[in-house]
């Protein structure tokens, strides 16, 4: 009986500490979203085109190749030197030209948000 009697104790012991934890745990995430750095893609949604078409119709043609020193597509190595630089001067970089890439990368329609989901795009594809 003294066995039991403890058992029904820890019981409800173990049922508040777990109410308690599912209590805190909308906190702890809001303060680690708060703690986490911001980068600069605000939480609207995305409408842009599919940056895989973007990739696919303008990008490919230097980035899957290396053309003119371009970082390839799959090689993080390649990419490295370019994401230290930081996203704010990778994507100064695409709209402006850079050595032998052209503004935008030839791609005159294509609106600064979707530049930098693409940038994004070949990054992630790369690591």
């Amino acid at each position: 009986m003294f066995f039991i009697r403890h058992l029904r104790f820890y019981r409800q012991f173990t049922v508040s500490l777990g109410v308690l934890l599912l209590a805190l745990l909308p906190m702890h995430s809001q303060a680690a979203n708060a703690d986490a750095p911001h980068n600069n893609q605000s939480t609207k949604p995305y409408k842009g085109r599919a940056v895989e078409q973007i990739y696919n119709t303008y990008c490919i043609a230097c980035h899957m190749s290396g053309v003119a020193g371009a970082p390839r597509f799959g090689h993080a190595e390649d990419w490295q030197p370019h994401v230290d630089k930081g996203i704010e001067v990778l994507l100064e970089h695409v709209i402006t030209g850079f050595k032998a890439m052209p503004p935008r990368g030839i791609c005159s329609d294509c609106s600064d948000e979707e530049l930098l989901h693409t940038i994004h795009y070949m990054i992630d594809q790369s690591q």
